[in-house]
């Protein structure tokens, strides 16, 4: 029996999925929620049909094969397939939830813990996928369901195959989500899922795609060319460490990201779970910020108070034995200023508190194009040796790293 897209509904598949909504459609597949009349659940069954290429339907078998051979919590499970006279079909467990390409349209961008918490299920499905042997290959907001409780649900391993098939056939999937390796059609492994793992992770945290724009050849020439933005060009607010994290993930050579989906997720887990630091752009903390408000008023009245003495106490001298001259009246501004202390070459802990010291308000910030050792201090703005007052905000930029900032 060959069906059309209007008479699925109360169709008996293979004697016994009965269907009875259509959850989703796309291309020559539908997908239907159901009922297994035999076990007395719900299901969810995708339908292939007869109008599909011959390509096509063996990747679909292959889809049902493959995800039903890794058993994990956060993947959405498979429990059979087969051919209902033309149609080929799946059946899967019934996730009754909402897909993260719909979160994300719906809310913008996410609470970052919220975030780390998808981002670490996410892994553990990767993780489990790739010691099965299989790499996803399709990892994407859509292909995400997160059921009522805010558990994660990877599906669709449509275009999934096996780590050791190092050989491009096809360059399937949506553009946005395309690694640079399989553009340049060189082999795949657990790193090509890392990379899509991490654009899921940036549009959650930004609310919106790192490459934007038409399905095109272009979108995929842009990832070779430019490589992926920072999600603090999105959102300034996040942090420096989750920038860096991210952008580990999406570098282009696979070399350079995470080893696994795991080992990603702990580092952006840890970059997001301090409060202040975590989410918000790093601020250098004073001793004014520790003290509660009513000290902080006392401390200011002490600070004026004595301000008024040192005046009314010179004033009590004739102008001629202060120095009333130009000439003697220079030393007293030069004990205000002083040079720039060079912290090139420092960590960037170290250069924050010697220029604390010196009297200067420090501000930071990290640079991927930079060389040298991972957090330190390689630019300094203004330059080391400069004359300058003492409070000035001294600029420094450093070599992007783990655990760089205080």
């Amino acid at each position: 029996m060959t069906s059309t897209p209007d008479d699925l509904a109360g169709r008996l598949i293979a004697g016994r999925y009965r269907l009875t909504e259509r959850i989703d459609r796309g291309g020559t597949a539908e997908v239907w929620r159901g009922r297994d009349e035999r076990l007395d659940r719900d299901v969810a069954v995708k339908v292939l049909g007869a109008e599909a290429e011959p390509a096509f339907r063996e990747r679909f078998t292959r889809e049902a094969r493959r995800a039903a051979s890794v058993s994990h919590p956060h993947i959405v499970t498979v429990f059979d397939e087969g051919q209902d006279g033309n149609d080929a079909f799946i059946v899967m467990e019934d996730v009754r939830g909402t897909s993260l390409r719909e979160i994300v349209a719906e809310r913008g961008a996410l609470p970052p813990a919220e975030v780390a918490t998808l981002v670490r299920q996410l892994a553990g499905a990767l993780d489990a996928t790739h010691d099965a042997g299989l790499v996803h290959l399709d990892v994407k907001p859509a292909n995400v369901i997160v059921d009522v409780s805010g558990n994660a649900k990877l599906t669709d391993f449509g275009i999934a195959r096996a780590a050791q098939d190092s050989e491009e056939r096809e360059l399937v999937g949506t553009a946005r989500y395309i690694a640079p390796e399989r553009v340049e059609g060189k082999p795949v492994s657990p790193r090509t899922d890392v990379y899509g793992l991490a654009l899921v992770a940036y549009e959650l945290l930004t609310g919106q795609p790192a490459f934007a724009g038409v399905e095109n050849e272009d979108l995929l020439r842009d990832r070779l060319d430019r490589g992926a933005p920072h999600i603090r060009t999105a959102d300034p607010r996040l942090s420096d460490i989750a920038d860096v994290v991210i952008a580990r993930a999406l570098a282009r050579d696979p070399a350079r990201r995470y080893p696994s989906a795991g080992s990603f997720s702990a580092a952006l887990s840890d970059a997001v779970s301090d409060p202040v630091t975590g989410v918000l752009r790093p601020i250098i903390a004073t001793s004014a910020r520790r003290w509660p408000r009513l000290d902080s008023m006392l401390a200011l009245g002490v600070v004026l108070a004595i301000l008024v003495g040192v005046v009314l106490f010179f004033a009590r001298f004739p102008s001629s034995s202060v120095g009333g001259t130009s000439g003697t009246a220079a030393p007293a501004s030069s004990t205000a200023s002083d040079r720039v202390p060079n912290v090139i070459g420092m960590r960037l802990v170290d250069a924050i508190e010697a220029l604390r010291r010196a009297g200067y308000a420090v501000r930071w910030d990290f640079d991927t194009a930079l060389g040298g050792a991972p957090c330190t201090v390689q630019r300094e703005q203004p330059p080391p040796a400069t004359t300058v007052p003492r409070g000035t905000e001294i600029a420094l930029t450093y070599v992007a790293g783990s655990g760089c900032v205080p």
